[in-house]
């Protein structure tokens, strides 16, 4: 069995925009939602639950 860990694409953007930010976020877990964050979460999820002709 492999131990292998694996970094998410999420921490790889971060670090490319603030190398701290992204070790905040991803080692220390400070992160928290805000209105933006919660706002995009739901607007992506739908993109999974829609069919293409609802799509606006």
């Amino acid at each position: 069995m492999s131990n292998t860990e694996y970094i998410p694409i999420a921490a790889l953007n971060q670090y490319a925009y603030c190398p701290h930010r992204c070790w905040r976020m991803f080692c220390a877990g400070e992160f928290t939602d805000n209105q933006y964050t919660i706002e995009g979460t739901n607007l992506h999820s739908r993109v999974h639950t829609l069919r293409e002709g609802d799509r606006e």
